[in-house]
């Protein structure tokens, strides 16, 4: 079963601070949530281990047409072939799950609670949030203050993807600021590879990006949530995105080689 770990009950900061030069407008106003009782997180984002296991023993289908770059660095586009098994990039068991849905994530899930006492699910927002900051300042857009020591917590794009994706096209990108220091690793690393937060918790911000129990508000038709929210950045993301408040919608169905799972319960 998934390692799990206790948050306690607390007050969490949302969103982003006005001193905060990257923030978006649905990010603000920042606000305080009151989280009235514990709840459990997973330590871990769900490995592709933990994730074939699913897929084996309910044989779902296998789906591909994940957003990746494997063809030309930098520029992303759906490919039929890549999957979760075929990322694009190398993979153990032991790697955080690429390219699996919001649908799929909640599948996987209630499969999980098929099998168990159950209560797993996805975080909400506020959560996320929580967990992510573990403490840190209202001001602070990144859980270890400055973006030079992000490399000790997180995996995201910084000198060793520079090195890789050298020669890539930047006209496309308003502000690109890889992360000022090196992590070691290009693309996915194994789960609880950096530091934990204060939390204990392992790469709430890099690795892989994690699907939350959000709906994008500015996405709902007739009462349906077209778009769902996904956090914490990955191996791929700049250093201005991997705040704790960035906030990225994509539609359920989306597959991604960043884009993973974590749980709470």
């Amino acid at each position: 079963m998934p390692a799990m770990v206790t948050i306690p009950a607390g007050v969490a900061i949302v969103g982003a601070h006005e001193s905060d030069g990257f923030r978006n407008p649905d990010e603000t106003p920042q606000r305080t949530i009151t989280i009235p009782k514990p709840f459990e997180v997973s330590k871990y984002e769900v490995t592709r281990g933990e994730y074939a296991a699913f897929v084996a023993a309910t044989h779902r289908p296998v789906e591909g047409n994940c957003l990746t770059d494997r063809t030309q660095r930098g520029n992303w586009v759906y490919d039929a072939n890549t999957t979760f098994r075929d990322p694009g990039f190398a993979q153990t068991d032991h790697h955080p799950v690429a390219c699996v849905s919001y649908d799929e994530a909640i599948a996987y899930i209630e499969w999980l609670n098929s099998r168990t006492s159950g209560g797993y699910r996805l975080l909400t927002e506020t959560e996320w949030e929580y967990v992510a900051r573990a403490g840190a300042p209202a001001e602070d857009a990144y859980p270890w203050g400055t973006d030079s020591e992000g490399c000790k917590f997180a995996n995201g794009f910084d000198r060793t993807t520079m090195a890789s994706y050298a020669g890539m096209d930047t006209s496309g990108y308003k502000t690109f600021d890889p992360m000022p220091c090196s992590d070691g690793w290009l693309n996915t690393a194994p789960v609880g590879s950096l530091a934990p937060n204060k939390f204990g918790v392992y790469d709430m911000i890099g690795n892989m990006g994690e699907w939350i129990d959000a709906c994008n508000a500015r996405d709902v038709t007739s009462g349906a949530c077209a778009k769902r929210v996904v956090k914490g950045g990955s191996w791929g993301t700049l250093a201005h995105n991997l705040r704790v408040a960035e906030r990225v919608p994509y539609p359920p169905g989306h597959r991604d080689d960043s884009v993973g799972i974590r749980l709470a319960r």
